[in-house]
């Protein structure tokens, strides 16, 4: 018997026989394919986290006759995968070295370029970016070569694990796995209750981002406004164009709120461009953080006076005042989890099935809650005590409205300082966070008399004096025009 040594080697060698007289057969085939059919050779991807995506890439050009003085010879493609992206290119620096592959598979083509990823070109972790590079020879023919894999987008100088869980993965560091596997655990359970209230049963692969605790993630949110980072007031961020979620800490709740808005989106994939107003949106992730009105119910009597309680026509978009922020997100929590628990699950899985074909959403509303929003509303605010809204005023106007669903954040609510009475400051951080365009939004309805604060009425003083001042000058300009000599023709 041989030692076991000496029959490895035997085994290996003649394996590697058997292999060179099977693939010597087709050799000459494979060398003209190669020779005739450009191919990535090697590509390398250097990540500049919260800059740059570095891309190097060697390209055999085959037959394909390129003009090395041409700079739209050579195109870079990317595109970061997700339900509604888009292609982004650029004509990137390059260098063909002729004969370079001993002639196998042509010219070898060196192609350096950058995905942007700094300031004004956001993108959050995880995101994953497909590759492809466009040859054009000098007849006008071109060639479309994908990069073998994805590029993902996290931070290298982490020890990112990944845990997948129900139709979900959790890429996370700076956590024990035991702490992951109780999250997953949870929210597992959960999935049937957001399948039941979004519709959607099988949603594509899903990421969470998940950083060790809200400092570690705040650099890597998208940007709202420097109060927010430097006060770090938001828990979490959902992006479904990626189809992910970044978290700040392990949290239970929060990771259900932002799985939700996912599951959300996906629902409406259809209809993503006019997407649905904040209230729904937020309103549905805040009651599937635990699948029930009663917390929001309840930080509702606690922390919000009946008559501050908002009308749903203000909440297309998340708030820009502190105090209204703090008010928002239990009030759609508890009006959506009024919806599900007064009729089923179902109705807002319909209703979100409507708008995803097309429906406006009052037209959806009626037709299945059978009756209109602003009529289901006032039922609900006498819940709690809070004055009925006029019909005329309570109508959303949903025709041709977008809204911005780019950004779903779960804010630190700071609901103690509720209880001061001071209704200007101490409900999220205590500061003022709202998106440019959120407080746009609040600026015009302000101008235009929807729920203003100040005085409506007019100074008819201030008036009198203007018409006055404007009278005198009418007659000045008058009188000194016909004292003036008249220019000649």
């Amino acid at each position: 018997m041989l030692p076991a040594s000496r029959l490895g080697v035997r085994v290996v060698s003649l394996t590697v026989l058997v292999m060179t007289l099977f693939f010597g057969i087709s050799s000459d085939n494979a060398t003209a394919n190669s020779h005739t059919a450009p191919m990535i050779i090697d590509q390398q991807i250097e990540i500049d986290y919260g800059e740059k995506i570095s891309v190097t890439a060697s390209i055999g050009t085959g037959e394909l006759n390129l003009d090395a003085k041409s700079s739209e010879s050579v195109r870079a493609l990317f595109r970061p995968r997700g339900g509604s992206t888009i292609w982004s290119y650029l004509y990137p620096e390059f260098s063909l070295a002729h004969g370079a592959t001993s002639g196998a598979i042509g010219d070898q083509l060196s192609v350096e370029f950058e995905i942007p990823t700094g300031p004004g070109s956001y993108y959050p972790p995880g995101v994953e970016f497909d590759i492809e590079f466009e040859l054009t020879n000098v007849g006008g023919d071109s060639i479309r070569l994908p990069s073998p894999e994805a590029v993902e987008y996290l931070d290298p100088a982490r020890d990112w694990q990944r845990v997948p869980g129900d139709g979900y993965t959790v890429i996370y560091y700076g956590v024990s796995r035991d702490r992951v596997d109780e999250l997953i655990e949870a929210i597992d359970f959960r999935i049937s209750t957001i399948e039941a209230t979004t519709g959607v049963t099988d949603p594509p692969d899903l990421k969470a981002i998940v950083f060790p605790t809200i400092q570690d993630a705040t650099p890597s949110f998208p940007p709202v406004s420097q109060t927010a980072k430097d006060q770090r007031i938001f828990a979490g961020f959902a992006k479904p164009q990626y189809r992910l979620f970044v978290q700040g800490r392990m949290n239970t709740s929060t990771f259900a709120h932002e799985l939700a808005h996912l599951y959300t989106h996906e629902a409406i994939s259809s209809a993503f461009e006019s997407g649905i107003p904040s209230w729904l949106d937020e309103g549905i992730a805040r009651f599937l953080e635990n699948g029930s009105s009663e917390p929001s119910n309840e930080r509702l009597r606690a922390t919000v006076d009946p008559n501050e309680l908002l009308s749903l026509t203000h909440m297309n978009t998340i708030p820009g005042k502190s105090r209204d922020v703090a008010i928002f997100y239990p009030q759609v929590g508890a009006f959506v989890g009024y919806l599900v628990e007064k009729h089923s699950h179902a109705h807002i899985a319909d209703l979100l099935g409507l708008i995803n074909r097309g429906r406006e959403l009052e037209d959806a509303f009626e037709i299945v809650f059978d009756a209109p929003l602003s009529e289901v509303e006032n039922d609900w605010r006498k819940l709690f005590g809070a004055p009925a809204l006029a019909l005329a005023s309570a109508t959303p106007e949903t025709g041709g409205t977008v809204y911005d669903t780019a950004n779903t954040p779960v804010p630190l609510i700071d609901y103690d300082s509720l209880n001061t009475g001071d209704v200007n400051t101490g409900a999220v951080e205590q500061q003022n966070v709202a998106p440019t365009a959120t407080t746009i939004s609040q600026s015009q309805d302000s101008s235009s008399g929807i729920a203003s604060s100040g005085n409506s009425d007019p100074n008819w003083a201030v008036a009198a004096v203007i018409i006055g001042l404007s009278t005198i000058t009418g007659v000045w300009l008058f009188t000194s025009r016909r004292r003036m000599p008249k220019r000649k023709s």
